[in-house]
């Protein structure tokens, strides 16, 4: 396998993601999605009882959350990961380590390795005291990758015929960034996953709530009865976010029409 810092993509706006997976990749993902859920997640669950992340301008965390003080009032807090690093922020001040265990970067966070955010399909906690399989490079291609589903799914958001659409997050339970648009008839769910279980790759899908023709070839993800679009496509693609709108909007279309 080539060496990862020499197979990131050139110039094309999303300049981390990956050109090759290492054979890694996903043990990788998997630390990046226990760090997701046990950590960021729960950071954001302890003081908000919420815990939806962002796709952020430098890698990916949590939005800007408010921090009951007592009387001293309320601290805006943040935590983000960025690259192989874990960043917090509290009232102004900015403070940074490298990711080693999930027992570390939960102290920094001032947690415990939390599980209210895991969902079905999150790897288990696991050993909190065994140190991650992170690098500046995985970090880089996944802060890219959800920042260019942050850019398709809000393309998705501004069509006119939009309707009732959540707001776009990266669900720490689930590793994905998603949104769901449609009334009770035509709701789906669009995101971009980084792989899975069910998929050794990256991958944009569509999951519709309700009844579909399966037999349209659109539909074509045996794994959760969805449509899918491979990674391999995509970064093969001029416009890698632009290729996925396109599928998107295919599926919208489908749905809709």
């Amino acid at each position: 396998m080539n060496d990862v810092r020499s197979s990131q993509l050139p110039a094309t706006g999303y300049s981390g993601l990956l050109a090759e997976l290492p054979d890694h990749y996903l043990a990788s993902v998997e630390d990046y999605h226990r760090l997701a859920y046990a950590v960021l997640g729960e950071a954001r669950w302890a003081a908000t009882g919420r815990f939806g992340l962002r796709s952020l301008e430098v890698g990916f965390g949590t939005p800007v959350f408010q921090v009951t003080m007592g009387r001293a009032g309320e601290m805006e807090c943040q935590v983000w990961v960025d690259g192989d690093e874990l960043f917090a922020t509290e009232g102004g001040v900015e403070r940074a380590m490298p990711i080693t265990t999930l027992n570390a970067a939960a102290a920094f966070a001032g947690v415990s390795p939390g599980t209210e955010a895991r969902e079905h399909d999150s790897p288990e906690l696991g050993d909190p005291d065994r140190w991650l399989r992170v690098s500046p490079e995985m970090g880089a291609h996944l802060a890219a990758w959800f920042r260019l589903g942050k850019r398709a799914l809000g393309q998705l958001h501004e069509l006119p015929d939009t309707v009732e659409p959540d707001e776009i997050q990266l669900w720490p339970g689930h590793f994905d960034i998603a949104t769901a648009i449609g009334d009770a008839e035509t709701r789906a769910t669009y995101g971009l996953s980084p792989g899975d279980a069910g998929h050794s790759f990256p991958y944009a899908y569509v999951g519709p709530w309700g009844e579909v023709d399966r037999s349209d070839p659109y539909w074509n993800d045996a794994a959760f009865g969805g449509a899918s679009l491979p990674y391999a496509e995509i970064v093969a693609a001029s416009d890698p976010a632009g290729a996925v709108f396109e599928f998107l909007y295919a599926g919208f279309d489908n749905i809709n029409g």
